[in-house]
């Protein structure tokens, strides 16, 4: 264990276990522009990756690194599925964040030969996730209202859409990505697929027997300022590269999660 803002101690942890692979997915997920945080975004996400990538170029060169990167690395774009070659545009400090590690990495692997790759990851939700994110938020709100321990979920705009996977995929696709050729290659990972907040809705709801129109209000106070509606994935080059491809769909997904909370919320 270590303190991931600390360059001493990830140094201290990296040289005690000298592993042949490292996967850097740790990250203070805030998609939103919030005031006085713009800066301390850097201090997780893009600072610790630099230090590893420092650490591994000074003592470890033959160790393997994985990055972890983000869909709103794209930011605000046209319509159409994102590829490795889109023209990346961020527009919070989250996603400027991340395209900063993004290209300190490319700029070591240039210049030292270090094997160092980053996945760009689309929206991946399971039963375990923080009700923070939205799907948990929703699946955990069907299983209260199920059991009558809530009677209305409030939310902002019902039309925004995202590509979902399931994180256990997601993870898949990283263990791929260190088992590649002698050259690392970055990769867009998602599902290939965009639903809208309404077709969560519809599918949670429904498999518990409830029809969400009865318990849903939406707030326009919940909007966010910067939102983005046309990230999708384009998994061709992963999918023909490395043979990988998503097999649990988006309503799988959401039924897990809706079936995992109702359990837990019945036991409770």
């Amino acid at each position: 264990m270590c303190d991931i803002g600390c360059a001493a101690e990830i140094e201290r942890v990296l040289r005690l276990v000298r592993p042949d692979e490292i996967y850097h997915l740790a990250s203070d997920v805030e998609p939103r522009v919030l005031k006085d945080r713009e800066l301390s975004v850097f201090d997780i996400n893009f600072y610790p990756g630099v230090h590893i990538l420092n650490i591994v170029r000074e003592y470890l060169p033959s160790t393997r690194v994985y990055l972890a990167g983000s869909s709103l690395m794209f930011g605000d774009i046209p319509d159409g599925r994102q590829s490795e070659n889109t023209k990346m545009n961020p527009t919070t400090p989250y996603g400027i964040a991340k395209v900063a590690l993004f290209n300190f990495m490319r700029m070591y692997r240039k210049l030292y030969g270090l094997y160092a790759c980053m996945g760009i990851l689309y929206n991946h939700d399971s039963p375990i996730r923080s009700e923070k994110f939205l799907p948990r938020k929703i699946s955990k709100a069907v299983a209260r209202i199920k059991n009558g321990k809530q009677d209305k979920l409030v939310l902002g705009d019902l039309s925004i859409a995202r590509d979902w996977s399931f994180p256990g995929e997601v993870v898949r696709s990283m263990w791929l990505m260190l088992q590649q050729r002698d050259v690392p290659y970055d990769y867009v990972v998602g599902s290939g697929v965009s639903h809208t907040i309404n077709d969560l809705l519809e599918i949670a709801f429904g498999f518990a027997g409830l029809d969400w129109r009865r318990y849903v209000v939406s707030d326009a106070s919940f909007y966010r300022k910067i939102e983005y509606t046309n990230l999708c994935a384009d998994i061709g080059n992963i999918r023909a590269e490395l043979g990988w491809n998503p097999e649990i769909c988006f309503q799988e997904l959401v039924e897990m999660m809706v079936a995992e909370d109702i359990k837990c919320e019945s036991q409770q």
